[in-house]
């Protein structure tokens, strides 16, 4: 028994579970082409962490969580999602330290855990970051109407908001359709060009599911009521200059830090007078399961670090800068989202935080106390702030997708790297496609719960990580170390797990349909053009 055991394990460890060696992922730098502009300093990170972490948290999620979840007690869901990523950035840290690479998560599963958890853990990536910038997007929007609502302008309904109800199934059809159509025809496209009779059969079924994808979308969109068009015009305008180069978007966003800095500082100097200590009676209405549930929505507020790993390819000296930026960031936004959220819910009563201007709490929180002149400012600095989260978190997405098609395990059209503007410009665009069409058609709440799952998965992996690498690597050089090991890193993993237990059932069932998808993508086409498993000869 034990040697089919062990035949079996080889067998899965050289195919599924194959890893990346550290050095070849460090190697990958010397490669010829066009690569990646390394000019972000220490700065850049911190801003950048900054710009990603305080945003749809403070101003658009910290009064739908404490309407819907946990009351005044979302001080405590703050406190508690805080703890688990202080945690898990001590893991980021020490791994960004060590390989520094743009794939954030998805590199150090690579390196740690193998292939296809690699693959597992990309994928839900680029869920977190497209449903994450989309839940941004509709924040933004929900900030400038209130804007052009005070100016006299309103948008007609069907071009405001998503639809209240969409028809999932012909959406779920579209999408599974079209994606497993592309591959087909990516997979067949050349030898059908060589004059492959079996493959021109193959290719011309993909095109079909491709026509019967499309014609599914057409059903949907004739059931779509409205959308949010400024939330899908704000995703296109960021990867216009996305693609334009990071440097560009590395002073943009610093601009946009400092403003959403200065508003959060005179939200916090002009609600401290207007507390009102009965609003936090009772303090926990939904009890400690609704503090863990809302600790698991708003988690989707700390997201920022997992972002700026994505950064370190494209750093002057990331091994020192990466630990800096992360570690900084959470803790200085961690201080700011305890304020605010004490604030808010002391002010205003939690249950009047979930109305329809629930998408703008800070704004809300001002024209309730009568700061009228106020609001007006809250908002634009909220819009500079939050233009600065999408920034942040279209630019990973975009990495993502570029480290997984550099690794074989799709298009490798995706890693194509501008010669001008030195961006992975098709992964950009693509995917700020599915994010704004992703913006405008669905509402924010469920937005945020599968970024949130997806963020939540990926922390775990990324504990577990840094203690296999301890164990396999344990005299490679760590500019940073997580402290307190192997303690630190379990508890982060442990609180993930916990907080992901916490999300609502309809989300699981989202989050696993989508993992299936990917795992039919990966072994349909992933595991067949790895480039490592072309190195191994396998």
């Amino acid at each position: 028994m034990k040697t089919i055991l062990s035949t079996l394990w080889a067998g899965l460890s050289t195919t599924l579970f194959r890893t990346k060696p550290v050095d070849d992922l460090v190697s990958e730098d010397n490669s010829e082409g066009p690569k990646l502009n390394k000019v972000l300093t220490a700065w850049d990170v911190f801003t950048h962490g900054v710009a990603a972490i305080i945003g749809t948290g403070i101003f658009v999620l910290t009064g739908v969580a404490a309407a819907n979840h946990a009351g005044p007690g979302i001080i405590l869901s703050f406190v508690l999602s805080g703890l688990a990523c202080t945690f898990v950035s001590f893991a980021y840290s020490e791994l960004a330290s060590m390989i520094p690479k743009s794939g954030s998560a998805y590199t150090y599963a690579y390196a740690t855990m193998g292939e296809v958890v690699a693959w597992f853990i990309g994928w839900d990536l680029l869920l977190e970051y497209c449903v994450g910038a989309s839940a941004v997007a509709v924040g933004w929007s929900a900030y400038l109407q209130n804007i052009l609502k005070g100016l006299g302008i309103v948008l007609p309904g069907f071009l405001a908001h998503a639809p209240a109800d969409m028809p999932w199934k012909n959406v779920g059809l579209a999408a599974g359709l079209l994606t497993f159509g592309v591959i087909g025809l990516t997979v067949n496209w050349r030898a059908m060009l060589k004059g492959s009779k079996l493959h021109l059969l193959k290719a011309a079924g993909s095109a079909a599911l491709i026509a019967v994808g499309l014609w599914q979308a057409l059903i949907a969109a004739s059931f779509t009521t409205s959308i949010d068009i400024l939330a899908v015009a704000i995703i296109a305008f960021i990867n216009f200059w996305l693609i334009k180069g990071v440097k560009h978007t590395a002073r943009m966003t610093a601009v946009f830090v400092v403003i959403k800095l200065a508003v959060i500082a005179l939200f916090i100097a002009i609600g401290a007078w207007h507390v009102n200590p009965t609003n936090w009676v009772p303090f926990l209405p939904f009890g400690w399961t609704g503090v863990f549930t809302g600790a698991a929505v708003v988690f989707f507020a700390f997201i920022g670090f997992d972002a700026v790993s994505t950064l370190a390819e494209e750093c002057k000296n990331p091994k020192q800068d990466m630990p800096r930026g992360i570690i900084g960031s959470l803790i200085v936004c961690g201080i700011l989202y305890l304020a605010v959220s004490a604030i808010m819910t002391g002010v205003l009563s939690y249950k009047l935080l979930g109305g329809t201007e629930a998408a703008a709490p800070m704004a809300l929180v001002m024209n309730h106390i009568g700061a009228w002149w106020a609001s007006p400012l809250v908002s634009v600095g909220a819009i500079a702030g939050i233009t600065s989260v999408l920034i942040v978190l279209l630019f990973g997405q975009s990495r993502i997708m570029m480290s997984m098609s550099r690794d074989g395990l799709i298009s490798p059209i995706f890693s194509r790297i501008h010669p001008r503007f030195q961006t992975p410009v098709w992964a950009i665009v693509i995917w700020g496609v599915l994010a704004a069409l992703t913006a405008g058609l669905i509402p924010i709440g469920e937005l945020a719960e599968l970024t949130s799952i997806g963020t939540l998965a990926a922390f775990v992996l990324c504990c577990l990580g840094v203690i296999v690498l301890r164990r396999t690597e344990p005299d490679r050089e760590r500019k940073f170390r997580c402290p307190g090991y192997p303690f630190v890193p379990a508890a982060g993993a442990v609180l993930s797990l916990a907080l992901m237990a916490s999300l609502p059932w309809i989300t699981w069932i989202r989050f696993v349909i989508w993992l299936a998808i990917g795992m039919v993508i990966y072994f349909i086409y992933g595991r067949k053009h790895s480039t490592l498993a072309k190195k191994n000869g396998l």
